[in-house]
């Protein structure tokens, strides 16, 4: 079961100063994606064991509510250093990930905003293609248009994970390619596999139809 969340207003979080050091914007970045990470395997085990018991279903909404709130407090803070420090480009490997992933879970605006940086940082080579590939999938899908390269899934009415509408089936693989994404077939089972969650690909599947079926 996939999630989507709705952001907090990030305003009351802003630090009012920011150090520019690279060395002290690795640390804090790679801390935040250190945290980020932990919470999000523990939502999907919780997500895996099942929403039927009552205490189950409030640590769930628990869970939820506190990365809400931690993407919130790393929303505000990446806002901070872009104001104040751009997007260093000596910034360490993980720490550049970092920032993409703090992107890749905020609101829309923030994404589109800062989307040409992630190309920026793609052709540098210090972000991988398919970083790019997969933000523009999902500003195409909340956009309400098909994506390109088969990256972004959607809950249905009927709780299942199914791959937002691709533009062009035909070419699909060929774009994965270009970005060093594995085949569909092999996306669906790694999914499958490592995260207990099962998607639905149905290649007939219209935006028109994934819209009135969205959740």
């Amino acid at each position: 079961m996939l999630f989507l969340f709705s952001v907090i207003s990030t305003s009351s979080y802003i630090p009012k100063i920011i150090d520019c050091s690279i060395s002290k914007l690795n640390k804090e970045l790679i801390a935040m994606k250190d945290k980020a990470e932990e919470i999000r395997i523990e939502l999907m085990s919780l997500i895996a064991e099942g929403e039927k018991e009552v205490g189950k279903k409030i640590k769930l909404f628990s869970t939820i509510t506190k990365m809400q709130q931690l993407d919130t407090r790393n929303q505000a803070y990446l806002k901070a250093i872009f104001i104040n420090c751009d997007w260093p480009k000596e910034l360490s490997k993980e720490a550049h990930t970092s920032v993409y992933l703090i992107l890749q879970h905020s609101d829309d605006a923030l994404m589109r905003q800062y989307y040409p940086k992630v190309e920026e940082m793609v052709r540098l080579g210090v972000l991988d293609p398919d970083d790019a590939a997969t933000m523009f999938d999902r500003l195409q899908m909340n956009a309400g248009l098909p994506q390109r390269y088969g990256t972004q899934t959607f809950e249905n009415t009927n709780n299942q994970n199914v791959v937002w509408p691709v533009q062009d089936v035909d070419a699909l693989q060929t774009l994965r390619d270009s970005v060093g994404l594995p085949t569909m077939y092999e996306y669906i089972k790694n999914t499958k596999k490592h995260i207990d969650v099962a998607i639905v690909w149905d290649k007939t599947l219209t935006v028109e139809r994934a819209i009135r079926f969205k959740k």
